[in-house]
């Protein structure tokens, strides 16, 4: 019987299939992040149809499949079970068709959102989306893990922006949902099951979003003072008619602006719009921090874009990372503990109460009883916390996702009828769906 990588060598050209043995240390790496036994080959399609046709081809002969972009997520989730082949979108890397009048782009999902970035800027145009690795992320990786920041405080999560579809099933069949303009809703749901599904469902090949347009003026206020003050200050600021376009908790260090101290407790809002509007909006917030007397740093244009650049660095390869939610009340008592008790950094969302929390790798802290006792701190508060990138030892030893909800049989006869022999990354997901 032909091995794995000489059918695919067969089906796609020498370039389009490389041996373990050949792949490039460094993706090696990081594919072993999601599966402990390492794959035969790397699969590289350069069209739909031929990753529709390696699938085909792995259903035939039984391959367990891990899909990947640019493997910056590989990280990220459950330990994938005996994969066969490693099947990348990287070269899926177009952009079919963007619609400029009507704010839509569609993409091939191997297309990575720093290119993509830079295409719609031309047309004065952005998507609304602030991931984890903007530099290296495929726009197929940020839906499949569902990853998106601070901007969700204005635009919403992944979901509200996903309007169309396309993928390959386990079987190499291709499935659409939605379409290509906003007002249709078709296959709403399955873009739901899609979006944050760690290709368990299936291989995206090509998605559309809604865009917004770039805004005129920029500013970000961050405050700081003692985490009761940042409390009431939120508290105020969710209860206000301000529309800041994100509004974090952060507790950090090193901080992301030279001019804020070491390890501080800051509440950083940022809007955006009309000069006249964003004026009016920071004065607004300027009183309320004055009268819970926080120290206030006002960060225009330049600054302000400085600051979320280097923000969106925040989330590292090296560190135990995890995914939290919480009521927004509950973010204040978790940024205190963490703030006294270990050497935890923390960007939390004001208004949603998602966010992150991450740890070195060479803290001296119990990562464990830290991991545990802000798991039960979110799940107390209506919440959750999933470990998303951690060293294989500790992700062995401690439940990755913590799922404590009544949905997982669902979740498993969903992965049935998706995917009945298991070839997509089996195990990824929650209860090792």
């Amino acid at each position: 019987m032909a091995t794995a990588a000489a059918s695919i060598t067969d089906l796609l050209g020498e370039d389009g299939c490389v041996p373990w043995q050949a792949v490039d240390p460094k993706k090696q790496t990081q594919i072993a992040k999601a599966t402990t036994v390492p794959p035969e080959c790397l699969a590289l399609p350069r069209t739909t149809q031929e990753l529709a046709q390696v699938m085909t081809l792995a259903a035939e002969q039984n391959w367990r499949v891990l899909p990947v972009g640019q493997a910056s997520k590989l990280g990220w989730g459950g330990f994938a079970k005996d994969i066969d082949i490693v099947l990348s979108t990287a070269r899926l890397n177009r952009i079919v068709e963007h619609a400029v009048g009507d704010f839509t782009v569609t993409v091939e999902a191997g297309l990575q959102l720093s290119d993509l970035a830079e295409v719609l800027a031309k047309e004065g145009q952005f998507l609304a989306v602030d991931p984890a690795f903007p530099d290296q992320a495929t726009v197929g990786g940020i839906v499949a893990t569902a990853d998106t920041g601070s901007l969700r405080q204005r635009y919403g999560g992944l979901r509200d922006m996903l309007i169309g579809v396309q993928f390959v099933r386990y079987d190499g069949k291709l499935a659409r949902a939605g379409g290509r303009v906003v007002k249709n809703v078709a296959g709403y749901d399955l873009m739901k099951l899609m979006t944050g599904g760690y290709g368990t469902l299936g291989v995206l090949s090509e998605l559309t979003f809604r865009l917004y347009p770039v805004q005129a003026v920029s500013r970000s206020l961050v405050l700081i003072g003692t985490v009761e003050a940042i409390a009431q200050t939120a508290a105020e600021i969710r209860l206000s008619g301000l529309t800041p376009v994100a509004f974090d908790i952060t507790l950090e260090n090193p901080p992301t602006s030279e001019s804020i101290p070491e390890n501080p407790v800051a509440l950083v809002a940022r809007f955006q719009g009309i000069a006249a509007g964003v004026s009016e909006q920071s004065e607004r917030l300027m009183e309320i921090a004055n009268k819970y007397q926080l120290a206030v740093q006002q960060l225009d244009q330049v600054a302000d874009t400085e600051y979320w650049q280097k923000a969106a660095t925040w989330v590292r390869a090296d560190t135990v990372l995890c995914k939290v939610g919480m009521k927004p009340s509950a973010i204040a008592p978790l940024v205190e503990k963490l703030k006294v008790s270990s050497d935890a950094h923390a960007r939390l969302h004001g208004g949603s109460g998602l966010g992150w929390v991450q740890w070195p790798m060479t803290t001296e802290t119990d990562i464990v009883q830290e991991i545990e006792w802000t798991r039960s701190h979110c799940q107390q508060n209506g919440g959750f916390l999933s470990l998303l990138q951690a060293p294989t030892a500790l992700k062995q030893s401690i439940d990755i996702w913590g799922y404590a909800g009544n949905a997982l049989q669902v979740m498993i006869d969903i992965k049935q009828k998706f995917d009945p022999q298991r070839l997509l990354s089996p195990g990824r997901f929650v209860g090792k769906i």
